[in-house]
């Protein structure tokens, strides 16, 4: 590799898993029981980074399962709630398979949540026809540096299993970009950023896991890792993506309980005017963000931009066990919120003070397009979880985050690893690999001249201000025009650097590959707001307040062509289930 010879490695795998939360963990073992040789990069550590730590409840049809529920009810209120524009054989298989995935983490060791009797604890979530959801524990928690009890329950059996099969993992290695060669995806370019070294992957499949793209707003509910590196990376090889243009919010960043009161800076309780009457019980929570951006946006908000919230009813009612109110108390006390990665949140007393609030960026819906195998439309390339887009549609009810990544992961695992037998060793040309090791050394050199961090702060400021709950076409569009500024200035700055490649410092370098990422899903998501002209699911638009199904029920794919980004109309199959 010439002059960079010293800093540059190269590791071979049959296949390469990209991400350590619950979709990579999931395809690294059925890949690894396939036979193969598996190797997992993660951003982070294992065990500490990804969004699977933070899953709450599961939704799914089992032995717990009341009378008159199936699989075609399960499916229908996911379809329907994401405005039915999932696809229906994918949401088929998410709903069927996610019992054989529940008993397979029994096996491993997982838990549920029971009642007295010990019967299945079941409650009934917003938008589910019936009782269906559940809750994992685990006996023996491990060592995370955030989550929640349900999230690291499923963490600590799937790493347990990877720890039983001896697969590799690469800890604090951040994907960069995917190679490329004749036509198939052979691998990866790496960066390990603890030791400093650039590292060629070479593999028969690669497996994106690397989760949403939230991190493109400040106020978020994800991970610091999620920026977004999967969804950018494809689309740099001729990926397809889809439903870009959706974001799940979350009401509130402190949360809300049964009983809590809404007010706006009126002192209005403004919640029934959009047709909310009680937060005691199942709420939508698609129409209670709406409710609450609704507020800000028509300047019925604080001089903060929010609404007020009280939920000390809470604790005088005594309708929720003490246990779930001690550890909100604790979270509320310490840290302002019950969301691990929300920075800036004030600390503050739930039982006595009355505190602002708005809501918060949750998961992305959209990413990757695969079909049910979880291939792409690249040869050697395959998705799972929060990384791909085309399941949910624009909404998903509460449950199926956890689900969607070990149905899919495993499947993901198995098809990679069995497609891996039938390749040989990829051949990779010196000069196309050069071309991946140049373009990261470009974004090394601008790292220590371009200010990424300050780049970073502007994506997520423009992000928030342009894209957040409710849209309008104005907004987005000053919205991508900064964007596109910001892609212009950045690419148009020199690459010299005064450094030495050994001594590129690796903040600086992570954060212009993160920003480099960042910057197309911002400039996607933006373009797809424009050009989705209706409301739909969690996807609202102030000008279009109403979903078009003759002119929008499809979803909008996201090709690359001469570099730049061309949307594509794609029709919904009504397959199983319809209006």
């Amino acid at each position: 590799m010439g002059m960079h010879e010293n800093i540059v490695d190269t590791v071979k795998a049959d296949v390469l898993v990209v991400g350590g939360g619950g979709a990579g963990c999931r395809a690294a073992i059925e890949a690894y029981d396939h036979g193969a040789d598996v190797l997992m990069i993660v951003k982070g550590r294992l065990g500490h980074s990804g969004c699977t730590l933070n899953v709450g409840t599961t939704a799914g049809v089992g032995r717990w399962s009341v009378s008159g529920d199936s699989f075609f009810s399960a499916m229908r209120d996911l379809l329907a709630h994401g405005g039915y524009l999932g696809n229906q054989e994918m949401s088929k298989i998410l709903v069927e398979e996610t019992p054989e995935s529940i008993t397979e983490l029994e096996n491993w060791g997982i838990d549920l949540e029971e009642n007295q009797d010990g019967s299945v604890k079941v409650t009934h979530a917003a938008k589910h026809e019936y009782p269906r959801n559940i809750t994992f524990k685990t006996a023996i928690p491990g060592q995370h540096d955030y989550g929640y009890p349900p999230g690291i329950a499923i963490m600590d059996v799937l790493i347990s299993q990877i720890r039983n099969r001896n697969i590799r993992v690469m800890d604090d290695v951040m994907l960069i970009d995917l190679i490329k060669s004749g036509g198939v995806i052979a691998g990866a370019t790496g960066l390990d950023y603890l030791n400093g070294r650039l590292i060629v992957f070479k593999a028969k499949s690669t497996i994106l896991a690397t989760g949403s793209f939230s991190q493109v707003f400040f106020t978020n509910s994800v991970s610091i890792q999620e920026t977004g590196d999967g969804q950018a990376a494809a689309f740099r090889a001729g990926a397809d993506l889809i439903d870009m243009e959706n974001t799940q919010f979350i009401p509130s960043v402190t949360g809300y309980l049964p009983n809590s009161v809404f007010f706006n800076v009126n002192g209005d309780k403004f919640l029934e005017r959009y047709g909310i009457t009680t937060l005691d019980g199942p709420v939508d929570k698609e129409a209670l963000c709406y409710a609450v951006a609704k507020e800000i946006r028509e300047g019925r908000g604080t001089k903060n931009g929010k609404v007020v919230i009280d939920m000390t009813a809470a604790w005088r009612d005594g309708n929720i066990p003490s246990s779930i109110l001690d550890r909100i108390e604790k979270n509320m006390r310490e840290r302002g919120t019950p969301f691990p990665f929300l920075d800036g949140a004030k600390p503050f007393d739930p039982r006595t003070e009355i505190i602002e609030t708005k809501p918060l960026a949750h998961t992305t819906t959209g990413g990757v397009l695969t079909n049910s195998q979880c291939e792409t439309n690249i040869p050697g390339l395959y998705s799972a979880g929060s990384v791909s887009g085309g399941v949910y549609g624009h909404a998903r009810p509460e449950g199926y985050t956890s689900m969607i990544t070990v149905v899919f992961g495993k499947r993901a695992g198995a098809f990679s690893a069995e497609s891996a037998k039938d390749i040989g060793e990829p051949i990779l040309d010196d000069n196309e690999v050069q071309f991946y090791i140049d373009r990261a050394l470009v974004l090394a050199r601008k790292s220590g001249s371009v200010n990424f961090v300050d780049l970073k702060h502007r994506i997520k400021e423009t992000m928030e201000r342009c894209a957040w709950v409710i849209k309008d076409e104005a907004t987005l569009r000053i919205g991508l025009e900064e964007i596109r500024k910001m892609i212009k200035d950045q690419g148009d700055l020199a690459s010299d650097s005064p450094y030495e490649s050994e001594i590129f410092e690796m903040d600086r370098w992570v954060t212009a590959i993160e920003v480099q990422n960042m910057l197309i899903c911002s400039e996607m998501m933006l373009t797809g707001s424009i050009e989705r002209k209706e409301s739909r699911g969690a996807f609202f638009r102030d000008d279009y307040p109403e979903a078009d199904n003759d002119n929008w029920r499809k979803n909008i794919i996201y090709k690359q062509v001469g570099g730049g980004i061309a949307l594509e109309h794609n029709p919904v199959e009504l397959r199983y289930c319809g209006f």
